[in-house]
Formats: C-alpha cells, sequence, structure tokens
C-alpha cells in the first residue's frame, strides 16, 4: 500500500457496486418538507468519496437538469466511474483528486447538494478538517449536505470486535495474502477465541450474534468497513459541532423510516424527547433510544422554515410513482421498536391511483383519498411506503423525458456487463433520477428486448446463450439442472418479468 496517498484507506481491494437511495437529491425535498423546511432547488451537485461512483454515474445519466461533479482518490474507481457516464453520454465531471485538490480545481462552481456517504468514519481527522473546508467554501447558502456515518452507542459493544480483527491484521496478516485472506484469518481466530467463553461475551452476550452475522457479510464490504487504518464512530454532537464551521445545521433524517417515529420509539418515549428543549440534546438521546449505529442526516447551510401552508402546498406539489410492480402483497414496515401492517383504505386508494406507472403529485392522491383523511395520515402513509420502496418521489415529467436517452445508454452498459458480472444489481430510472433494483436475470431479459425485441421464450434463451457463454448453469438443489428443465425455468422467469416487473419498469422509463 502506498501510504503516501492512500492515506491508510484500503485501496487493494476494490469498493463495493452499489447505488444508495439517499444520494438521490431528487428524494430529498420530501423527508425535508416533512420536517418544515424549505428544500433547495438543485442544479449543482457533487460527491466526495464516491468509491466506485455508481450512484455518481447514474445520477448524472437521468438528473438532466443538475450538473454532477465528484472526486475519489482510487484512481481505479474515479476510471470506472468515468467509464461508466462515458456510456451514458451524459456530461460529469469526475476526478481521482483529494478532497483538498478538488476544492481548487479551476471551474469548480458552488454546489446546492453535497454527498458524502461511507466516508466521514473512515478517514482521519485532517481528512475531516478538509471536507468541512470544502463544504464552506464550495456550499451555496441555502445548500444541502447528506452525510452518512457511523455513530454511537451502537458500536459501544460490537466496536471492540473490530479492534481484534485490525489488530490481528497488523500482527500477524501477511502483507501479500491481501486484506481480504488476514480478515479470514482474523475471524477464525476469533471463533475459537470466544468459543472459549471469555468474560467480555458473557457480559455482553450479544456479541457472539454479532461474529456470527459478520462472518456471513462480503468480504469486500467488511474491508472497507472494519480494516482501514482510521475507523471512528462519533456521536452525533461530535458531528455536529465539526460541521458548524460550515455554517451547517442538522435538518432531518435522510432514512425513510426515521420520518415515522412511532416505528422507532414507544409513545412515552416519543413525548419525552418533544419535551426536550434542545435539537441536538434530542438527536443524543433519541441515539441511545433507538441504539443507533449509522446515521443518514440531511444538513443545510442555513434553515429555513415554511409556514404551514407554504409546507402542505409543497408537498401537494411533490410527485411520486410506484417503484415496485403493482399487487405484491405489502411487507409491514418495521422501525426499531415496532413494525405496521401497511393496508386499509388509503393504501387500496394510493396504490390502485399509481399503479398505471404514471408519476402523480401527491396533491391528486389527496383529491381521492377516502373522506376523513387527514393530510397528515396521507403523507405518512406515503413515507411508510417509500421506507418499503414501493413508492418513490419522481422528477418532472419533462426533467425525466431530458434523460431519457442518456439513462437507456447507461442502462445498456449496466446490462451488458451483468452479461458477466454478478455485482451491478441496479438500473437508472429517468423518473425517479435514481436507481432500480435489478435481478441479474431481469437484466438479461431486458437486454435482449432492447437490442432484438421478442417475447419472453426470445429473451430467456438469450440468458441461456449468456450462460453457457460464461461457462454457468442454473443450479437446483446444489446440482446443474438439466438443459431441458434449465430452458423451462428460464422461460418461466421470462414470462413473470413480462407480466410484473416490466411494466414496473415502464413506469419508471427503464423499459
Amino acid at each position: 500500500m502506498n501510504e503516501d496517498w492512500s492515506a491508510g484507506y484500503v485501496v487493494e481491494t476494490g469498493y463495493t457496486y452499489g447505488a444508495y437511495p439517499e444520494l438521490n437529491p431528487v428524494r430529498a425535498a420530501f423527508p425535508l418538507l416533512l420536517k418544515g423546511l424549505r428544500a433547495p432547488k438543485i442544479e449543482t451537485a457533487c460527491e466526495l468519496g464516491f468509491g466506485q461512483g455508481c450512484s455518481a454515474a447514474l445520477h448524472a445519466a437521468t438528473q438532466a437538469d443538475i450538473d454532477w461533479w465528484g472526486c475519489d482518490f482510487a484512481p481505479a474507481q474515479a476510471v470506472f466511474a468515468r467509464d461508466l457516464v462515458a456510456a451514458s453520454g451524459a456530461k460529469a465531471h469526475f476526478t481521482d483528486d483529494a478532497f483538498d485538490e478538488f476544492a481548487e480545481r479551476p471551474g469548480l462552481p458552488e454546489f446546492d447538494f453535497v454527498a458524502l456517504h461511507g466516508v466521514w468514519s473512515w478517514v482521519n481527522d485532517a481528512a475531516r478538517e478538509k471536507i468541512v473546508g470544502f463544504l464552506r467554501r464550495k456550499l451555496k447558502p441555502g445548500g444541502l449536505v447528506y452525510i452518512s456515518y457511523n455513530t454511537q452507542p451502537g458500536w459501544a459493544m460490537a466496536g471492540p470486535l473490530r479492534h481484534l480483527m485490525k489488530r490481528h491484521a497488523e500482527t500477524l496478516g501477511a502483507p501479500g495474502l491481501g486484506p481480504a485472506a488476514n480478515l479470514d484469518a482474523a475471524l477464525l481466530t476469533m471463533q475459537r477465541f470466544f468459543a472459549e467463553d471469555p468474560v467480555y461475551s458473557r457480559i455482553n452476550p450479544g456479541v457472539i450474534d454479532r461474529l456470527e452475522g459478520l462472518l456471513k457479510q462480503d468480504r469486500a464490504y467488511m474491508v472497507h468497513e472494519y480494516m482501514n487504518r482510521d475507523w471512528h464512530p462519533m456521536w452525533f454532537a461530535d458531528v455536529e459541532a465539526r460541521l458548524s464551521g460550515a455554517k451547517l445545521s442538522f435538518a432531518t433524517s435522510a432514512y425513510m423510516p426515521d420520518q415515522v417515529e412511532e416505528l422507532n420509539v414507544s409513545p412515552g418515549m416519543a413525548s419525552f424527547l418533544r419535551e426536550l428543549p434542545d435539537p441536538s440534546l434530542r438527536e443524543t438521546f433519541r441515539d441511545f433510544a433507538v441504539q443507533a449505529q449509522f446515521r443518514r442526516d440531511y444538513w443545510l447551510r442555513g434553515l429555513s422554515p415554511l409556514a404551514p401552508a407554504d409546507q402542505r402546498r409543497a408537498l401537494r406539489d411533490q410527485r411520486v410513482v410506484m417503484a415496485k410492480p403493482a399487487g405484491q402483497p405489502l411487507e409491514k414496515a418495521r422501525g426499531t421498536f415496532a413494525e405496521v401492517a401497511l393496508g386499509g383504505p388509503l393504501y387500496d386508494v394510493i396504490l390502485e391511483t399509481l399503479g398505471d406507472g404514471q408519476a402523480r403529485p401527491i396533491g391528486e392522491l389527496e383529491a381521492v383519498a377516502p373522506e376523513g383523511t387527514a393530510f397528515g395520515q396521507l403523507t405518512t402513509a406515503i413515507a411508510l411506503l417509500m421506507a418499503q420502496g414501493v413508492v418513490a418521489s419522481a422528477q418532472g415529467a419533462e426533467t425525466a423525458a431530458r434523460g431519457a436517452g442518456t439513462a437507456r445508454s447507461l442502462n445498456l452498459e449496466l446490462a451488458r456487463r451483468a452479461a458477466e458480472a454478478t455485482d451491478l444489481g441496479f438500473l437508472a430510472s429517468p423518473v425517479t433520477g435514481g436507481s432500480v433494483s435489478a435481478q441479474r436475470f431481469h437484466q438479461l431479459f431486458w437486454l435482449a428486448r432492447e437490442r432484438d425485441g421478442g417475447g419472453p421464450n426470445d429473451w430467456a434463451a438469450f440468458a441461456a446463450r449468456t450462460l453457457a457463454e460464461q461457462g454457468q448453469a442454473l443450479v437446483s438443489g446444489g446440482a446443474p439442472l438439466p438443459a431441458e428443465a434449465a430452458k423451462a425455468a428460464l422461460e418461466a422467469q421470462a414470462a413473470v418479468f413480462a407480466d410484473t416487473v416490466l411494466p414496473c419498469w415502464r413506469g419508471l422509463g427503464v423499459a
């Protein structure tokens, strides 16, 4: 590892390939408005430390009215992000600059939106100061920042596990084996250790379940989560104090289940938290109430509270769209305290109205809601549906139309790559300006349809040829399926895709 530029961050193992909804500025307005805060109009946006750049490239391809910039100091990751953007034909500015270098880049604009995911807790204090300096210089007044970070008290029990992993790798690891192999060796030693029933696990019995969970996680993710030199879960108040240097104020959580408090705390606890006069202290107590381990927060450079009438008007103008196939049973919404069954006349009306795949303003849903439905009940139901991924925020129709061509080009590239790999499990939606989860076979069926048309059996045949070219086969019960059984299975999957998934993707502008 070259310490001169990596600063102790793991660069031998590539970052995971994911697209994260909180990084999408299109969906930020709804939670801000729920809190009675004005949402900024976003014309310039930036992602600092974009990893493989999947989210950044996807947003650049789908958000035609936003000028996208970003940086990640790992050159290979910046190259991958640039390749995705080039394939889409979108305009974006992605570099391998460090944060302070990026801030000095000629022509760099001021930003309405800046996002950092998986960065803040995994860099040192000097890098955090550079982030704050960047935000102080380059975020516009009224601008919005999204930051995710590990927090306390949720890591108080499991944090020592990371210490054991890291110390084992530092003292007994072999650099030539790579971080993943050294991590596996550390986990094996830890299993043997905890099998001897140390006092630590007797006092903290939950640590055994936590270790068992670690053993099941993706190694590339774990390397980046746990094996960097710097790893700093931070209290909310400490993050707030640092971001105050950029004139930022906490706005609200970006994690949609947090917008429905009855999911997360008891009525008595909710009352207790409301009575605390200081917002910062309230967030700290709430972190204890929910055993917070990871926060996803929006911060504003200048809070602008809305009058109640203006808040309702802005919420009514927010557009939403179905993001999952219609007709599927609704799962319960779950939080840290309770679970809520989603159903009844209000949900039936929302899903029926959006079931044709057309994006609509919330005001239209209000007009057809059952008699006696309070506006707050409607917005809570929408928040719960968003938390389940059933409904998503949508861009204006003209904006979506302008991004349709670059979104399709990006999707062709993502689906082409899906023919050879399984780590890009999403496509781009110009309607939401964000990602759509996509199974590999669904990506292949979509690719066959886009290239050659045809029907489900033709798409299944394309998927079968692709598997054969990769030396892969459908497996059942641990054994490869015979050719005819595999053909029938793929055709059945393609038929289901055509009947359920494809109509939803049409509404999202994917098909």
